[in-house]
């Protein structure tokens, strides 16, 4: 009996892959039963218990499931490695930061222009200020973004062209984007006044608003964390377009404040929230903007006195 008991455990401490595909659809049924009991809030005793016992399964079986993927992950994680060093846009991928960042902004890029053209729409249908004012906004970061990419494209088609004029492109364009940073939220200030003297709120309904709330804190950690490693990538674009990214984000937090106090809060009380946190996103907005154009005069001023240096000697 106990020679059973240790072979079972080593099959579960180490399971194979006819087992875990059963396993994985047993922990998709038994999640799916435990959701459906939670929402629909059984009423009568028999019911109850057999939604507690739909909850236990789902702690059991996802639980496990969590357990098989932390044990295979390093092994998934080099089978994917491998797989995706086969083609040379993989292996840029993965070796070269510059380079991801850039096909991530034009993905970003993509969604960006389909989000302003749904609040152009908005704003023709309604014949609201407030879509076409964030329209306004979101079509300048669309344009700071589409810029990058598709020189970045024409780059990588043409191949590398001269050094010096790559360089003063790079440095044009990161100066375009610092200057559009600390103008920007003069937009801005648009949809923030009508949220605090109209009423307005950018509105999500029930549980999207949970959703979105994890959105925006996942972009907020993540722009954080690309802004602060850009600064160490030589290509000033690559920095630019996380800057751009950065302020974005920022925008996301103050619209998520703004729909939870409309959902959740009664009257006009909160507007002093909004005006403190809409006046902090265009501060540190207009200080990302001011930041990138001290960054570059100081990398002209190194630029000429390199050249000085290089012409004496």
């Amino acid at each position: 009996m106990n020679a059973k008991w240790k072979e079972l455990l080593q099959k579960l401490q180490r399971p194979k892959g006819g087992f875990l595909a059963v396993w994985y659809v047993l922990t998709a049924l038994c999640c799916a039963g435990a959701i459906t009991f939670a929402v629909l809030g059984p009423q009568s005793l028999f019911f109850a218990v057999f939604s507690y016992v739909f909850y236990g399964l789902a702690a059991v079986t996802f639980g496990y499931t969590v357990y098989t993927i932390v044990i295979f992950a390093p092994s998934i994680k080099a089978g994917l490695t491998r797989w995706i060093k086969k083609s040379a846009f993989g292996r840029k991928m993965l070796e070269q930061y510059g380079f991801r960042t850039i096909i991530f902004a034009f993905c970003t890029l993509i969604f960006n222009v389909a989000y302003v053209l749904l609040h152009v729409v908005l704003a023709i249908v309604y014949g609201s200020f407030w879509y076409g004012s964030l329209a306004w906004y979101y079509g300048l970061l669309v344009f700071l973004r589409s810029g990058i990419v598709f020189y970045h494209r024409k780059k990588s088609k043409n191949g590398i062209f001269d050094r010096e004029e790559q360089a003063r492109t790079e440095f044009r364009k990161y100066c375009v984007c610092g200057v559009s940073l600390t103008v920007i939220p003069l937009i801005l200030l648009i949809p923030i006044l009508q949220i605090i003297f109209l009423d307005r709120a950018f509105i999500h309904e029930g549980w999207t608003v949970i959703a979105f709330a994890a959105y925006a804190f996942y972009k907020i950690v993540m722009a954080i964390y690309n802004a602060i490693k850009a600064q160490k990538q030589s290509d000033l674009t690559v920095e630019a377009v996380r800057n751009v990214g950065l302020a974005d984000a920022l925008v996301s937090i103050f619209a998520l404040q703004t729909s939870l106090l409309f959902a959740f809060s009664e009257g006009s009380n909160y507007a002093w929230a909004n005006v403190a946190t809409g006046s902090a996103v265009c501060v540190l907005t207009v200080a990302i903007g001011v930041f990138m154009l001290v960054k570059a005069r100081k990398k002209r001023k190194e630029t000429k006195d390199g050249r000085k240096e290089e012409y004496n000697v």
